[in-house]
């Protein structure tokens, strides 16, 4: 196929007047040679501008210009916000399933005695909280969002804005986890501490740089709504859980009564 005379994208067929595409963005395909396989290579292995790196290094040096920016149109630059989310989490999740451990580990606020003695509500509120830590990083910040407009009505961002920032900084923590797992500390009650205070700190830090201008407030702001979003979610969220288990639970107790309950045996007629 001789490339140089096609006049038309091979990616997505749209009509070609520059050497980019106008409709895919795709630059126009020439033959692999060497140099652009060497070239494919440097992108793919070192490209430290890709937007994927731009935006995990950028989450970690100056959240809120990340935020700020994505926001007001520049959005080429960074990677896709909700998939870099899902990836992150995912990754987070092998990483805690490789080496045993639970992404939300109750057992660590439970006293370790015997584990008989830890409830089995417990146990079964751990597995469904951390097989669903993907939905809930992305409701909690939608959640965090609504208090975020509450609190900063006077800004120009609305709630679908105020997500994406809340969304990446939630997912951006999970990098702490996946450090205090690799150490072995994320299942002690000084390795969730320590968690907690990076979380928070992170969110008032990244969310209140946001704002170019900021006050003492701005940060008084963001922290009061970051406390009321976890409260209401947690409150919503523990409460359709529990009543989840006990349902469950009742359902599994009935079941298993009329399992036992004893045949009735009829009268033998002569």
């Amino acid at each position: 196929m001789n490339f140089s005379e096609k006049n038309e994208c091979l990616n997505c067929g749209a009509s070609l007047t520059t050497d980019f595409c106008g409709n895919c963005g795709q630059k126009k395909a020439q033959r692999i040679s060497i140099s652009l396989l060497l070239k494919i290579m440097q992108q793919g292995i070192i490209e430290f501008k890709s937007p994927f790196l731009v935006t995990f290094l950028g989450l970690f040096t100056n959240p809120g210009r990340v935020y700020r920016e994505y926001l007001d149109g520049r959005r080429a630059t960074y990677f896709n916000p909700i998939r870099y989310s899902f990836w992150l989490i995912t990754i987070a999740l092998f990483v805690a399933a490789y080496f045993q451990t639970s992404i939300i580990n109750l057992d660590t606020f439970i006293k370790e005695t015997n584990t008989k003695s830890i409830p089995v509500s417990a146990l079964e509120l751990e597995d469904i909280l951390s097989s669903s830590v993907i939905y809930i990083t992305f409701i909690h910040a939608f959640v965090c969002a609504l208090f975020l407009k509450l609190f900063f009505r006077k800004e120009k961002y609305s709630i679908s804005e105020w997500y994406i920032p809340c969304l990446l900084n939630f997912s951006q923590i999970f990098i702490v986890a996946i450090g205090l797992i690799f150490i072995g500390y994320y299942g002690s009650i000084k390795g969730q501490i320590f968690y907690s205070v990076c979380s928070t700190l992170y969110f008032i830090w990244g969310l209140s740089h946001l704002f170019e201008k900021r006050t003492w407030l701005t940060y008084l702001k963001v922290f009061a709504a970051g406390v009321s979003s976890f409260i209401l979610f947690s409150m919503v969220f523990g409460i359709l859980v529990f009543f989840t288990l006990g349902v469950k639970e009742g359902f599994n107790t009935e079941h298993t009564s009329e399992i036992e309950k004893p045949a009735t045996t009829l009268p033998i007629q002569n």
